[in-house]
């Protein structure tokens, strides 16, 4: 077996003058050790033996292991470790060695280990990432089995003795070799893997193989072959839901042989004469169904009551969808089984590894039968990486979005670090805000910049810039709006963040973690407040209680509980701690000894209007002059802002009709409705937030009057407008709202939510032919819209009333 050696050597003529290692390969066997290595050597062949034979058969990723003594060697992992440091630090250096390019070679067993960059290696800890194959699974068992081997152990020894080989160590000395008891806990978790691994494949993985060689067959006979293919969009003939089918399978058809009573099993026989009646009868024999496992929308779901996400489904009840726009199904289990949405061919869901393995000949699988990756580099970090090829025209769109957030970053770092150089002196309780605004903003940039230099794909670098933007932005939005909130109502609350409370009827103890100025749900009806005045009317309070006080008073943990300020009284933990089922986030809270309770981080505080010091002010002015920086730079993708060189509306929109996928398309939505709602007049845009604010709590009409007296000061604030027709049709005016969002067109044509609105209102109406038309308008700029959903009833109604007047008219 070959082993590693440990070498040192010193670079001379122009290198630095320094001392490092390389590592080479030799034949390592000795006689005295053969005994001792034959389980270890048979039960790592065996794995081995399992990756091979399920090699190309993907599985669910498996969770990362976390692997110490006795399991792993000590003496090995130190070394590995490093070695790593090492590697890291000298990776320039040593790309022209000869030895550690052959070395590098990912056939070898301590390849893996070395470089995998996700490894995290401690002194007594190894944890590996999560294993998504068998190549991968091989990679670890060999590394494992590397830093047991007792030849890497001899290496290791003699590399510190100076000797160049193992000839003149005793492996089975305890200095060098695992001892007894630690053998046996390595051997023990090679049970455990082939244990696990034979579950594997018995739960999963067989089942796999036969799927595949039963679809294999089916698809190779081309009689009788199933019409639909995995990822194919469908609808049902009768229900008119649509789908996307996961799977499909054929049940064979039961044949009716000897009749059988109710009562008993005796068998009677059939006729002669019967038997040709029936066979007059049918006509036909049996014949077998394709039966196709569909992934239902859950917007048909919901619009027809039918109350499912998955339905198995008879080949003769389906039908293909042609409208491409009615494609795009929304499910929460699609990510589980593709990839993302492909436009081409009309529109597909592009199957997963597990699918394209299962179903190779179906016409979207893009492995076919000789497709099983093999031999690949499971240390690469973009091995799983495909090849994505863009329009020169979304390529440019990409860029400029990509590009244009990072400007975006570097302009919102100054007032930020301002913020954080003014907190640096401060005695702060907990993190500060500026330190964690700081940290978005850096990641934000970073990614951007790691990205642009790396081989990931244009559109979903853009992508990853667009939700970063649009998280920070939404944190911006989230710590203003709150802090006025609870600023408004600071008087009437009686207890503190972090401050331990208990309740009064239920006695158990718990601790303050965020409160409500009033319950955001109806608590009329509760336990416990049938005696509290007007409970929706109190503030709440959101409480981490004491998991022994709940498993006595409730019979089981809860993680929180919500509780009206008048079941509260404070708690002194002198009479006792609080044990909670989940530690507080340590990012978040500390610990205030001068109070004797849990301390909330500068963010938090802030947000529920506690005190922060000197540094409240300057706090709202740093949000302030940061969301006046992203406004400058929505109305420049409007095309009316102060900043050039970012990217457009129409960028965006380039953008949202290529993504794959649902979250994705939402993300870049949220970006197109924010730089919608922008506006030149800055008073005019903050009545506009003041109108979405009554029109969420409720405040319907007020709301209404917010609205109209923004348009009627500037009628060319076409998001003012979309908002008004959304109120006039909460109101039931349903031609108000047509005419509401025809201004709002008139100011952009692109606002499809607008055209959703206008089709919202004509299908309640029962004009179909007017609402097909908005929905499609709408769904030609945003495809991933949901008003599909209602697209689909309104051409099924419109062709059912076309039959039916056809029929009539016959």
């Amino acid at each position: 077996m070959r082993s590693l050696q440990l070498h040192r050597y010193r670079w001379h003529s122009n290198s630095s003058h320094y001392n490092h290692y390389f590592f080479s390969t030799s034949d390592a066997t000795t006689s005295s050790s053969t005994t001792r290595n034959r389980v270890p050597k048979a039960l790592y062949r065996q794995l081995l033996c399992w990756c091979r034979r399920n090699e190309g058969v993907p599985f669910n990723p498996l969770p990362p292991l976390t692997l110490a003594p006795p399991q792993v060697n000590p003496v090995a992992l130190g070394r590995l470790k490093e070695m790593r440091s090492f590697l890291d630090r000298n990776s320039d250096d040593l790309e022209d060695d000869n030895h550690v390019v052959k070395f590098g070679q990912y056939n070898h067993p301590a390849h893996y280990a070395l470089y995998k960059g996700d490894i995290v290696v401690k002194d007594n800890l190894i944890t590996f990432p999560e294993i998504r194959g068998a190549n991968e699974l091989r990679s670890v068992i060999r590394s494992v089995y590397w830093l047991n081997n007792e030849h890497t152990i001899a290496n290791i020894a003699n590399a510190e003795k100076g000797n160049d080989d193992d000839s003149g160590v005793d492996v089975n000395d305890s200095s060098c070799a695992d001892n007894d008891d630690a053998q046996k806990g390595q051997i023990s978790l090679a049970f455990e893997a082939i244990k696990s691994c034979n579950e594997l494949s018995s739960n999963e993985l067989d089942s796999r193989i036969k799927k595949r060689e039963s679809s294999i067959e089916v698809r190779n006979r081309k009689e009788d072959e199933p019409l639909f293919h995995v990822g194919q969009v469908i609808q049902h003939k009768k229900a008119k839901w649509r789908g996307v089918i996961v799977g499909w399978a054929i049940e064979e058809a039961k044949t009716t042989g000897n009749r059988l009573t109710s009562l008993t099993t005796k068998q009677y026989e059939i006729s002669e004469a019967d038997s040709e009646s029936t066979t007059n009868k049918d006509e036909a024999t049996p014949q077998a169904t394709v039966k196709y496992t569909i992934l239902v929308d859950m917007n048909d779901s919901s619009l027809l009551h039918l109350s499912k996400s998955i339905s198995l489904e008879s080949q003769q009840d389906l039908i293909p969808v042609d409208q491409p726009n009615l494609r795009r199904i929304q499910n929460h289990l699609i990510h589980q089984y593709f990839s993302n949405f492909d436009p081409n061919e009309g529109g597909h869901f592009s199957p997963n590894k597990v699918l394209n393995y299962v179903y190779p000949l179906d016409r979207f699988s893009n492995v076919g039968i000789e497709g099983i990756e093999k031999n690949v580099d499971p240390s690469s970090q973009n091995n799983a990486a495909a090849e994505v090829s863009l329009s020169p025209e979304l390529q440019e769109a990409c860029e400029a979005i990509t590009n244009g957030v990072q400007d975006i970053g570097h302009r919102l770092l100054p007032p930020v670090l301002d913020l954080n150089k003014q907190q640096l002196s401060d005695d702060n309780k907990g993190v500060s805000l500026a330190s964690t605004l700081l940290s978005s903003l850096q990641s934000m940039s970073e990614e951007n910049e790691r990205g642009i230099s790396s081989a990931s794909s244009p559109l979903d670098l853009a992508i990853s810039s667009v939700k970063k933007l649009n998280q920070f932005y939404a944190k911006l939005i989230a710590l203003q709006w709150s802090h006025s909130v609870h600023k408004k109502n600071e008087n009437n609350i009686d207890f503190k963040l972090g401050q331990t409370v208990k309740h009064k009827l239920f006695n158990f103890k718990g601790v303050v973690v965020a409160w409500d100025p009033k319950p955001h749900m109806d608590v009329s009806q509760w336990d416990g407040l049938q005696g509290v005045e007007n409970p929706n009317e109190k503030p709440f309070y959101h409480i981490r209680p004491d998991i022994n006080d709940c498993i006595r008073e409730f019979g089981g943990p809860r993680s929180w509980r919500y509780v009206c300020q008048d079941n509260l009284e404070p708690y002194d933990l002198k009479h006792g701690r609080i044990e909670l089922e989940m530690e507080l986030d340590e990012d978040e809270w500390g610990w205030d000894k001068e109070n004797g309770w849990f301390a909330p981080s500068e963010e938090i505080r802030f947000m529920h209007a506690e005190d922060v010091g000197e540094n409240e002010e300057a706090i709202k002015e740093t949000i302030q002059r940061l969301k006046e920086i992203i406004s400058d730079c929505f109305l420049s993708a409007q095309g009316r802002g102060s900043i050039t060189g970012l990217y457009s509306l129409d960028d965006l929109f380039y953008l949202l009709n290529s993504v794959g996928k649902l979250e994705d398309a939402t993300a870049v939505q949220d970006m197109i409705k924010e730089v919608f709602k922008e506006f030149p007049d800055s008073s005019l845009r903050k009545q506009l937030d003041a109108g979405i604010s009554e029109l969420i709590e409720g405040k319907t009409k007020q709301a209404l009057e917010t609205f109209t007296d923004i348009v009627a000061t500037e009628p060319a604030y076409g998001e003012a407008w979309n908002k008004k027709a959304t109120v006039h049709y909460m109101l039931g005016e349903r031609q108000s709202a047509i005419d509401a969002s025809n201004k709002a067109l008139e100011a952009d044509p692109r606002n499809f939510q607008a055209l959703a609105g206008i089709g919202l209102v004509e299908m309640d109406a029962m004009n179909d032919k007017e609402a097909i038309t908005a929905f499609q308008q709408c769904l030609a700029l945003n495809p991933w819209s949901m008003v599909s959903a209602r697209l689909s009833i309104c051409m099924s109604r419109r062709d059912r009333s076309s039959s039916t007047s056809g029929n009539v008219d016959e």
